[in-house]
């Protein structure tokens, strides 16, 4: 099938330590990265694959030990977020500006500062007319956007900003609105 392989950092904890998998996943024609972590596919009935496959990647933790790996699958449910990136730079939702194969909703930004295991997230919350942050929590899919994002890692680790990463709601600890 049409698609590409998109370059990703993977933020997932393993070892009771913090690690980040760099790498590219395939997402299908006109799929977004968010719609691959979801299985939500335009036109498609959904299917439940629990492990995201990741080729070509890198291992890096916070001690700055590296490991080079052919391909990893990673348990999505355990992933933390991820960060879609092309030439060094974050990306948007994938393809190309007007290229979209799902239809347009309308949304409002809800800044939040999320904690997760060993990060601490500070964006913006994507929220349809009439929904608020908890209603966006309790509802499919696993994975949301936020934009804008501060990245923070408790341990001692670089700081990011980035403008797009994708979140698992499974393993949000507390999460706070900010005015």
């Amino acid at each position: 099938m049409d698609g590409r392989w998109v370059p990703v950092h993977v933020f997932a904890p393993t070892y009771g330590l913090s690690r980040v998998y760099t790498g590219h996943i395939y997402c299908l024609h006109q799929r977004r990265l968010l719609d691959q972590l979801n299985e939500m596919f335009p036109g498609a009935a959904a299917e439940s694959k629990p492990f995201l496959r990741v080729k070509a990647g890198k291992i890096y933790d916070l001690r700055g030990e590296k490991e080079d790996v052919e391909f990893a699958c990673l348990n999505k449910s355990h992933i933390l977020f991820v960060r879609e990136f092309e030439e060094g730079q974050t990306r948007g939702l994938g393809g190309k500006p007007g290229d979209k194969g799902y239809p347009y909703v309308s949304k409002s930004a809800v800044a939040v500062k999320i904690y997760l295991p060993f990060y601490a997230l500070t964006g913006h919350m994507q929220c349809a007319q009439g929904e608020r942050v908890s209603d966006v929590l309790n509802k499919e899919p696993q994975f949301f956007p936020l934009t804008d994002v501060e990245i923070n890692s408790s341990l001692g680790g670089r700081d990011l900003s980035v403008s797009f990463i994708a979140v698992n709601k499974g393993q949000i600890i507390f999460l706070q609105e900010l005015k």
